[in-house]
């Protein structure tokens, strides 16, 4: 194991040799060996620097060692680097602002329960920010620190212990089985309105969300002996083990060979600039559905079909991935009102008092 500094090119370019377990592959340095001696000793020494940082981070990940050079990254930096993978409209993205205004220069290293804490109430006195969206900003800072632990970054996560922000309650919309089925039955045109077609039926039948949707990949599903996704999650990064019902099955299967890296929804991940929230309106309202719903009632719906067909709230609660049983425990509190529903809405049989001292009367 180890690095070298190597010139490549008539204008010699810096670039690394490295050798890891048996194998070589090289990293440019992008920039080259300049004419003069001063530019030559500075650039010989910032190779060098390089050189050093890379083999120390090499050793970090064969030794499973926290990475000594990316630990030093600051938080900012490192959260705006995952965000740039997401839509601007999620939840990290928009939370940027406040961590930029909070966080500073903190480096990842630097980052503890206390930092997290302090976050918390910050973005909790900001006026312009609601319990709700206060939830989800701090949410996404827990999502960015876990997966900085999965990438071997920070030692653990700071914010395991961190107790979350707790907003008022809301309903969350969910659909019927009756209206799952108009909408299974509405067909739709063009080959990404098809995709949110598949990819939102998809979801009322796993519990998966719009992220994980998108960034399904056909290494994720398991056809054998029974299909079954297994994947992990974007939001926790824990990993979630699904069955696929028939109609699940059907949904995805092109009876096509597919590579383990290729995307089940290329055009649903891939279109830049589509909003994929407008070609589920469109087809909702062609199905005529009044109820307005978005993409999150996909996993409301088979949170609440899994549990009424059950009762099993821990087995619903493994299927969604919940870290936490209370979690899901919404879902229990809406079907008990569902039930309630359902028993207000049964027909109401009157007592006729003539006609009962009638039948009296005819028995004498």
């Amino acid at each position: 194991m180890g690095a070298k500094i190597r010139l490549r090119g008539k204008q010699k370019y810096f670039y690394l040799d490295i050798c890891l377990n048996g194998k070589r592959r090289f990293e440019a340095l992008h920039f080259a060996l300049p004419a003069d001696r001063q530019g030559q000793r500075e650039a010989w020494a910032l190779a060098e620097e390089i050189r050093r940082k890379r083999e120390l981070q090499i050793a970090a990940g064969r030794y499973q060692l926290v990475d000594p050079v990316g630990s030093k990254m600051t938080l900012i930096k490192y959260a705006e680097k995952i965000a740039a993978e997401y839509d601007k409209k999620m939840h990290l993205p928009k939370s940027l602002k406040y961590l930029r205004q909070y966080a500073g220069d903190t480096a990842l290293v630097d980052v503890d329960e206390r930092f997290i804490d302090a976050y918390r109430a910050f973005l909790l006195k900001q006026g312009e920010l609601g319990a709700k969206t206060a939830q989800h900003y701090l949410a996404a800072l827990k999502a960015v620190l876990a997966r900085a632990e999965r990438e071997r970054l920070i030692e653990r996560n700071p914010a395991k212990g961190v107790k979350p922000i707790r907003a008022p309650e809301h309903e969350k919309p969910y659909l019927t089985v009756e209206e799952i089925q108009r909408l299974y039955n509405t067909p739709v045109e063009g080959e990404l309105a098809d995709e949110v077609r598949r990819g939102f039926l998809l979801s009322c039948f796993t519990g998966l969300r719009l992220g994980d949707i998108r960034s399904l990949l056909w290494g994720d599903i398991r056809r054998e002996p029974e299909p079954m996704i297994k994947k992990r999650q974007n939001k926790t990064g824990d990993i979630v083990s699904i069955p696929l019902a028939p109609i699940a099955w059907e949904l995805i299967d092109d009876k096509r060979l597919h590579r383990q890296d290729e995307l089940v929804f290329p055009r649903l991940t891939a279109t830049k600039g589509v909003n994929p929230h407008q070609p589920l309106i469109a087809w909702r309202k062609r199905a005529g559905i009044e109820k307005a719903f978005g993409w999150h009632a996909g996993r409301h719906s088979f949170a609440m079909m899994t549990l009424e067909a059950s009762g099993d709230i821990y087995a619903v609660s493994r299927l969604l991935g919940h870290s936490d049983i209370k979690i899901t425990e919404v879902y229990l509190r809406m079907t008990d009102q569902r039930k309630k529903e359902i028993i207000a809405s049964l027909p109401q049989v009157k007592k006729d008092s003539e006609r009962i001292i009638k039948l009296a009367a005819e028995k004498k």
